[in-house]
């Protein structure tokens, strides 16, 4: 079967797939897509260990990352090619989520840039094994993350994670809906698309998100680069400081008037290097958290919009439902849901505090300069009416001047951008306070649809 082991299994982007594994890795539950594009029954791959589906070019070391965050109950993302019954194959971005003694895995088709990357570096990594085994393939891993410019796997999961879903939402937003009309002929059907309606509204209210993660990064990254930009700024005020000392002495009269200023200005460049210590602290604490935010808001994304395609293709199925199944699958995806809700709605207001900690410093840091604005005008007034012209305080002061500009220019971009985003945050905060009524309303319907079994 050459043929077959060549052929890709037909997955298109909207679709979505999800299994249940117990912590074993024993197939326990998925959903139709997931049965179908394996090739396999279902009486097959219940049962069966996940590895039925594993795919030869798979590097070793991908695994045992896997592992290695899943023993650690962390949730994992993943590029995995998988095998097919007939021994095809088929590419997905796999998210895994530990709860409790299980695992939920929801998988979609990859499309983003990175994925292109990937598919270049597993084959690298399979030669590297082949030759050497993982000791060979697992820094080789590492340093190809650190040369695509990610500080380790987290936060190229969380990248690839968000590609991906942008990629999707971009593809699908140009495809035109087609709903299949559902007769809704049956207790079990009405109470179906009920939850359908209502998970739909909950995608609809995270995709207010979900969209705003643009504007998350883009204050993160500015953030980041703004703060080392004061760094640099603080350190040439301090230079400029010893500058000003050392030539204060040279003045042969008025020297003491120059004396005082330049320890003025000795004095206020050190307050400055710790309030810059601060910021930089509370922009690195501020851009951890928005990395988690990222992710835990992807996580999300993905996993409403499965309880919604999983329910869609439960109502439009023709075979005949499970009734246990299905309320054990639809609460599990549920679950999942929540529990990052609740996560994301504590990172939320971890930072606020920490944006508003942020702006604190930012404040403290522009009454620091202005302070040091008015020394450099003394200064410079002094400068010109001193005829030692030796002594050049005038270039000092002016050079200054510069520097106090420069540096109040930055720290004003930093607290607008701040402000902004304090203010969409909170506006964030407010919005997902009608996500728990919804929630509640959503498990009301899961209890009426377990009743119909009695």
């Amino acid at each position: 079967s050459g043929a077959a082991s060549m052929k890709e299994a037909q997955f298109d982007t909207n679709e979505l797939f999800f299994s249940i594994t117990d912590k074993e890795s024993k197939i326990l539950s998925g959903n139709e897509v997931f049965v179908r594009i394996s090739g396999y029954s279902k009486q097959e791959l219940m049962g069966s260990l996940h590895n039925i589906i594993r795919h030869p070019d798979m590097p070793k070391v991908v695994f045992k990352i896997l592992w290695d965050y899943l023993n650690a109950d962390k949730p994992i993302v993943a590029y995995v090619k998988n095998r097919t019954k007939e021994g095809g194959y088929y590419w997905v971005l796999t998210a895994i989520f530990p709860q409790g003694e299980r695992y939920v895995s929801i998988r979609i088709k990859p499309n983003s840039p990175i994925f292109a990357i990937v598919r270049e570096l597993y084959f690298k990594l399979l030669i590297a094994e082949s030759r050497g085994g993982m000791e060979e393939s697992e820094p080789m891993l590492l340093n190809a993350l650190e040369e695509l410019g990610y500080l380790g796997y987290d936060q190229f999961m969380a990248k690839a994670l968000l590609l991906e879903l942008s990629e999707r939402k971009k593809i699908l937003d140009n495809i035109p809906v087609t709903d299949h009309n559902v007769e809704l002929d049956s207790p079990l059907k009405i109470a179906l698309n009920a939850l359908l309606e209502d998970s739909q509204t909950l995608m609809r209210q995270y995709d207010h998100w979900f969209e705003k993660i643009d504007m998350f990064n883009h204050v993160k990254t500015m953030f980041e680069e703004k703060g080392v930009v004061l760094r640099h700024l603080a350190r040439d005020i301090v230079f400029l400081s010893l500058n000003a000392s050392v030539a204060s002495y040279k003045v042969a009269n008025g020297g003491e008037t120059f004396g005082v200023l330049a320890s003025d200005v000795r004095i206020n460049a050190k307050e400055n290097d710790i309030l810059i210590a601060d910021v930089e602290t509370s922009v690195q604490q501020f851009s951890d958290l928005l990395n988690e935010t990222i992710f835990s808001v992807s996580a999300i994304r993905l996993q409403i919009e499965m309880v919604t395609y999983f329910i869609r293709e439960v109502l439009c199925q023709k075979s005949e439902v499970q009734l246990p199944e299905l309320v054990d699958n639809i609460s599990s995806l549920m679950a999942l849901v929540i529990e990052y809700s609740e996560t994301s709605k504590r990172l939320q207001l971890e930072l606020d505090r920490q944006i508003q900690s942020a702006l604190k410093y930012l404040d403290q840091l522009e009454q620091q300069m202005m302070y040091l604005g008015y020394i450099q005008v003394y200064g410079i007034i002094e400068a010109a009416g001193n005829q030692d012209e030796s002594v050049r305080f005038g270039v000092i002061f002016s050079q200054l001047k510069t520097l106090v500009h420069e540096t109040s220019q930055e720290i004003e971009i930093m607290q607008k951008s701040g402000h902004n985003f304090s203010v969409e945050n909170r506006f964030l905060i407010k919005k997902s306070e009608g996500v728990d009524l919804l929630f509640r309303q959503l498990h009301e319907e899961i209890l009426i649809i377990k009743e119909l079994e009695d």
